[in-house]
């Protein structure tokens, strides 16, 4: 009976120490929940058929996907992002798909229309340029959120070529993120329906003049670049608002390969660009595969893992940290708070000369709220000095966090709710310091956040 007693007693304990050491792996404390929230911001709203009825095993690890409907393969998506605290998924695929994936997940999703290259069920590929003025119409609606993922190059385009000019200028215009694939695809992809397909086109130093053109461009290129590693690194040193995302590679490649790759990455101090993505399609597992192949770099300290997961997604997309943070409910605090957009077009102050300002209002018809924050995103502000913010006459200190040459940088900075009153309110911003010889800045977007708890 003791010998029974003892070998269930270790057996237990072996299953707890198999549980524990498998939380430690996927970076989970004790309680089996993550220490930060995760942004995936490379997936697909795909239908569950669209490689095929049945749908084809996973590349990797042979295993097909249980889904037999378009709802299945959402839930089976959803399951993932609860099971990792996938706060925020970014995708795209058909409209329809976007809509269904949206209305499930309201929130925590945010999608786009993937163009000019897509697989429509049952593996049929299509060539589609969409309207500008439908596009433009899906934005203003609120319909999509991003433009992409831009798949030109299966089309055989370039970035550079003109064909994409008029959504690179619309994106600029009006502030929309741009997913933009590079690197590989699918192998013999030239014979798989995509007879225009070139590596060549992956390249992302052929976005270059796209940049020079567009300095304002919110964009992030997908799958890390791979493998134009010295290119891709070449681009993002010299044009800094440029982001990527680190999807498929990151469960593609063997984990070696990728931890080789990302590891040039962050040794080129590129750490704070780098998104984590899945390019999650029709296989839920990549979801996991993908996370530990992050939390089993070593070389990674643990500050460099939160930014890849979290921060600098957040940073890219403009969003207000504190929302996604353990312990919130999002769409509670989506509830209980009212955002004020008081500008969302340029407010130039360059050139300008010290002691230049803008001023702009908004009308505010309730004080009924418990806190607020304002949400700035400043461009080429090169140092906190240069740049002063004063609401009602009250000056607000910027963060160092807003300070970035010739980028873009959000903030979001609490705020005393007593210099905000009924009707009208000023906002000003002087530039305040001519650091080293500059000329100015740009506020290029500007939000009050009001919240009822």
């Amino acid at each position: 009976m003791r010998l029974t007693l003892y070998l269930m007693s270790l057996f237990v304990s072996l299953l707890l120490m198999t549980s524990c050491q498998s939380q430690r792996a996927l970076g989970k404390n004790e309680n089996g929940l993550r220490p930060y929230p995760i942004i995936d911001m490379h997936m697909h709203a795909f239908q569950w058929n669209k490689y095929g009825d049945p749908p084809p095993p996973n590349l990797i690890t042979r295993k097909s996907p249980a889904a037999r409907s378009d709802s299945e393969a959402i839930e089976a998506y959803i399951t993932e992002m609860d099971k990792h605290s996938i706060v925020l998924a970014v995708g795209s695929g058909e409209l329809d798909m976007v809509e269904k994936m949206q209305a499930r997940l309201g929130p925590r999703f945010l999608g786009g229309i993937e163009f000019p290259k897509y697989t429509k069920p049952v593996n049929r590929r299509i060539e589609d340029w969409p309207d500008t003025n439908e596009l433009l119409n899906l934005f203003q609606s609120g319909k999509i959120k991003i433009m992409g993922e831009i798949t030109a190059q299966y089309a055989g385009v370039a970035p550079n070529d003109p064909r994409l000019e008029p959504y690179f200028a619309m994106a600029e215009k009006l502030d929309i993120p741009v997913c933009l694939h590079t690197g590989f695809g699918p192998p013999m992809s030239p014979y798989m329906g995509d007879p225009e397909f070139r590596m060549r086109y992956g390249n992302p130093l052929l976005l270059e003049d796209v940049l020079v053109r567009h300095p304002r461009l919110r964009i992030y290129i997908a799958h890390g670049g791979y493998p134009f590693l010295d290119e891709t690194i070449a681009l993002m040193l010299m044009y800094r608002q440029v982001y990527m995302d680190i999807s498929a590679i990151d469960w593609l490649l063997t984990k070696e390969g990728f931890h080789d790759y990302l590891k040039q990455l962050i040794r080129a101090r590129l750490e704070k660009r780098i998104m984590f993505g899945t390019d999650q399609m029709i296989w839920p597992e990549t979801v996991e595969m993908s996370i530990e192949a992050i939390d089993s770099a070593g070389f990674l300290s643990k500050e460099q893992k939160q930014r890849i997961f979290f921060d600098n997604a957040a940073t890219f997309l403009r969003l207000d940290k504190s929302k996604y943070l353990p312990g919130k409910s999002l769409k509670t605090d989506e509830v209980n708070s009212e955002t004020i957009k008081v500008i969302r077009s340029e407010m130039r102050l360059r050139p300008a000369t010290v002691g230049d300002k803008l001023l702009t209002s908004f009308n505010l018809n309730s004080t009924g709220f418990k806190s607020a924050a304002v949400q700035v995103t400043g461009f080429d502000i090169d140092a906190v000095s240069e740049a002063e913010m004063v609401i009602n006459g009250h000056k607000i200190s910027l963060p160092e966090d807003i300070v970035g040459d010739m980028t873009a940088k959000t903030v979001t900075i609490e705020v005393d709710k007593k210099i905000l009153k009924e009707g009208k309110n000023t906002v000003t911003f002087v530039f305040a310091d001519a650091v080293g010889g500059t000329t100015g800045f740009s506020i290029l977007a500007f939000d009050l956040i009001l919240r009822k708890k």
